[in-house]
């Protein structure tokens, strides 16, 4: 019995009605579309393209394929075909085919198929009813966030399918009449031990093509038992950008909980300290020269001098405070601290005002002066090879007090 629920947790269930009449309008768009070559298509294994048959001629299985960006095999199609003949009363889709076969035909899955064209009452709420069964049973719905294209935090729609086998994603952009514009995503999950990998794609011109890749961490429990679940993704932006950065899925209760939180204009501050400005852009060019990766790329000479060894004294109304010793390697950039018991949790330096300025920023914990420490100096002193550097700090102190003052730096490169 486990066996068998865990097999029915990675299927679409049709009824014998609703496949008889898929099958019945996916054969006529397909004959329609070819009948010039009515007489070929007329063979099985031609018109559902298996065993030997003609790879230039028309066939089903590559009629889907192009539309799903996939391997399809149209002996799949055949053998449901010939189930259907049996009397077989439910049917099982598996894979792409659950969602290739109503989108041929212009549905967007097995609810919208069932909606709009079985009108036998009976037949409808059968339907219904396995598709209903199958939500409740393996479906888990999320509201996921990311740093978007405009500076904000952009949520979308995330629904688990099929015991953790298929994601769908769908992303909203508000709109300023109130409506959003969505771009839709589906994904196949590969999980590896503690991680889940997801490939997506998306329809384009009529095709499925690839849309872009998200590992998650879920531990090595089920991944449907967390509240929140944190990864990584990359993709192309709206704007045709390759773009990468951190996710969060939220968990909810229920489908109705993913729509009202995912409409909200509101991102919860626990959402948002996470994730604002924890985006990569790789702008759309291809350099042919250094001085063209980046508008940085002009200011890599004065970067090349950054490293070495600098002693931060830091005073105040001309008294010295403490002092702060590090060596930034020439080689990998890596900064390591020399004053004695201090650590360097997180550091960053950077070039800013045209290269004409020099910002580090460290958070430090230990024997430390400062938790946060800010510092500021004109990178002429660097390209004159100047010792003695003056500039300006400001920080957190370890007794949780706002401070700045005067900087004094010796360098040796």
């Amino acid at each position: 019995m486990e066996n068998q629920k865990n097999l029915d947790n990675t299927t679409l269930l049709v009824t014998n009605h609703s496949f008889t009449i898929l099958l019945e309008k996916i054969l006529k768009q397909f004959k329609e579309k070819y009948k010039d070559h009515a007489a070929v298509i007329g063979r099985i294994t031609q018109l559902y393209g298996f065993g030997n048959y003609n790879t230039s001629l028309p066939s089903l299985g590559q009629e889907l394929e192009q539309l799903a960006g996939g391997f399809i095999n149209g002996k799949y199609l055949y053998d449901k075909q010939r189930e259907l003949q049996r009397g077989k009363p439910v049917l099982k889709l598996n894979g792409y085919y659950k969602i290739v076969l109503f989108q041929y035909i212009g549905y967007e899955g097995i609810e919208d198929f069932t909606k709009r064209v079985i009108t036998d009452t009976k037949e409808k709420d059968e339907q219904l009813k396995l598709i209903h069964k199958t939500i409740t049973e393996q479906t888990y719905y999320y509201v996921g966030y990311h740093f978007g294209e405009y500076k904000q935090v952009v949520k979308c729609q995330v629904i688990a399918l099929n015991n953790w086998k298929n994601m769908q994603y769908t992303y909203l952009y508000p709109s300023q009449d109130g409506t959003f514009k969505t771009f839709q995503y589906y994904g196949i999950v590969k999980r590896r031990a503690d991680i889940l990998h997801i490939h997506t794609k998306t329809l384009m011109d009529g095709k499925m093509v690839d849309g872009g890749e998200n590992i998650l961490y879920i531990g090595y429990s089920d991944p449907g038992s967390s509240a929140f679940i944190l990864g990584v993704f990359s993709a192309f932006d709206i704007n045709n950008r390759v773009i990468a950065g951190k996710v969060i899925h939220e968990k909810c209760a229920s489908k109705a909980e993913m729509i009202n939180k995912s409409t909200s204009l509101k991102v919860p501050a626990y959402i948002a300290q996470e994730l604002r400005n924890v985006r990569i852009e790789n702008d759309s060019v291809i350099p042919n020269d250094v001085m063209e990766i980046s508008p940085k790329s002009p200011y890599r000479i004065t970067y090349e001098k950054i490293p070495g060894q600098y002693c931060f004294t830091l005073s105040q109304n001309d008294l010295i405070i403490g002092n702060f010793k590090f060596v930034i390697d020439p080689n990998t950039f890596k900064v390591t601290p020399m004053t004695s018991g201090v650590l360097i949790i997180k550091d960053n330096f950077e070039l800013v005002q045209n290269g004409t300025v020099l910002h580090f920023s460290f958070q430090l914990t230990g024997i430390a002066l400062f938790t946060r420490l800010e510092a500021f100096f004109k990178t002429y002193y660097l390209n004159k090879g100047v010792q003695e550097i003056r500039g300006v700090f400001s920080g957190l102190d370890i007794e949780n007090r706002l401070i700045s003052g005067e900087l004094k730096v010796a360098f040796e490169g």
